[in-house]
């Protein structure tokens, strides 16, 4: 079963690399060249940002909900004067 199971991840793999090189042959021209074409472009206007957003994160204990502690029931046995604990 170790084989087979081999064997398909291969062909995963060998499947999705073929998936890259044709998406690489049909649009990779077009990347590389888009570059070019928007500095060629005097409308064009390219924009720039850098933003670090911190956020406090809460700790993990205060998002676990406590179980609630039981206190056993003790039941009385009918015709017994002894308590069971439940």
């Amino acid at each position: 079963m170790t084989a087979f199971a081999a064997c398909l991840f291969a062909l995963a793999a060998l499947a999705s690399l073929g998936t890259i090189a044709a998406s690489f042959r049909r649009y990779g021209a077009g990347a590389a060249m888009l570059r070019v074409q928007l500095a060629h472009c005097p409308e064009a206007v390219m924009l720039t940002w850098k933003v670090i957003e911190r956020v406090p994160v809460p700790a993990l204990a205060a998002l676990r909900k406590r179980p609630e502690r039981r206190i056993p029931a003790r039941l009385e046995w009918p015709g017994c004067g002894v308590e069971l604990a439940a």
